[in-house]
């Protein structure tokens, strides 16, 4: 079957700005109750929602919610906990910038948003040294076509958590847009696992993953594609996301970098397909979804032009993106 290959493009100038909004000057003050009380290193944050300026102080806590500039929401981890949003934008969209979000327990919580830490000036050092990655590992020079370089650019980025056990998940079609979305899931988690050839190469990954059956229960993501409270179920579904954003994963890990469990929204303001081929202004299921199953089993962003499945973002009917490239290959098998 013949496939029309189109590479995931990157909007990095206004990614650039969104994240220096993020954490310069735009940070969103704390209700007025939390900015009188003023906290101070080691006591107790305010309760209900917290800025990036209350967590500065140092406070801890185990519960509220952090509230960033471009409105996005996180719920706190429990002590000693993390939780990282990962996403897929549409071609010359602006890209949501990742966002982690770690509870340090007595350090407080440190908030990083694209490549900038705040939060916890003590919590922050921790999580620079314990950080793993988010380091290209392998960009190859761009050469003039994506396609040209799916099967030789090793561009690889390695997030700092994974999973040790097998994922377990549920599909909700709540809301689906498109007849065969459990499929076209099925088929993109199954990209990154067992042994996989692609690009006249063969590599073996230690991934797994088991689909466990259709559920009621809604994704723990918020309609901004923030994260919401975590309850120990991955579960994958639909909702609504921010303009230009087709797909939000949130994994949320221990402080060993161990991951527990991640839930995925894919966007139902777009039309979508999942059968063999793909026509018109639609986005392909499996595609989009093998993008987002990369974060979830712990790979990041590479650059625009490296024809990789983890590229930022990409246009309609990116079928060419069901198909892991040699960047992607090379990252998971190192992962796993």
């Amino acid at each position: 079957m013949p496939v029309r290959t189109m590479p995931w493009t990157s909007a990095a100038t206004a990614t650039a700005t969104l994240v220096a909004a993020l954490v310069g000057g735009g940070v969103v003050s704390a209700s007025p109750a939390a900015a009188a009380t003023s906290p101070t290193a080691g006591a107790s944050c305010p309760s209900g929602t917290l800025s990036l300026r209350t967590l500065e102080s140092g406070c801890t806590t185990s519960t509220g919610t952090v509230r960033l500039a471009d409105g996005r929401t996180f719920a706190v981890p429990a002590r000693g906990g993390s939780v990282a949003a990962l996403s897929v934008a549409a071609a010359g969209a602006e890209e949501l910038p990742e966002v982690v979000v770690t509870n340090t327990g007595s350090s407080g919580v440190a908030v990083r948003v694209g490549d900038t830490w705040q939060g916890s000036p003590s919590a922050v050092r921790q999580a620079e040294r314990s950080a793993l990655g988010t380091a290209d590992t392998g960009a190859a020079t761009v050469r003039p076509s994506a396609a040209s370089t799916k099967c030789t650019s090793k561009a690889n980025t390695q997030n700092d958590y994974r999973w040790s056990s097998t994922v377990q998940w549920y599909y909700n079609p709540s809301g689906t847009r498109t007849t065969y979305g459990d499929d076209a899931l099925r088929a993109a988690a199954d990209a990154w696992t067992g042994t996989i050839t692609s690009c006249g190469t063969t590599v073996t990954s230690s991934a797994r993953e088991s689909f466990v059956r259709e559920a009621t229960q809604a994704p723990n993501l918020t309609d901004t594609g923030g994260c919401a409270t975590n309850n120990g179920y991955s579960v994958m579904g639909w909702g609504t996301l921010p303009a230009g954003t087709l797909g939000v994963t949130c994994v949320w890990y221990d402080q060993n970098g161990v991951a527990r469990e991640a839930d995925q929204r894919y966007a139902t303001r777009y039309s979508w397909s999942s059968t063999a081929t793909c026509s018109g202004s639609r986005y392909d299921m499996q595609a989009v979804a093998t993008h987002e199953w990369g974060h979830l089993y712990g790979l990041g962003h590479v650059a625009s032009g490296t024809g990789q499945v983890m590229e930022p973002s990409g246009g309609t009917c990116a079928t060419g993106s069901r198909t892991l490239g040699l960047g992607d290959m090379t990252g998971i098998a190192a992962k796993y």
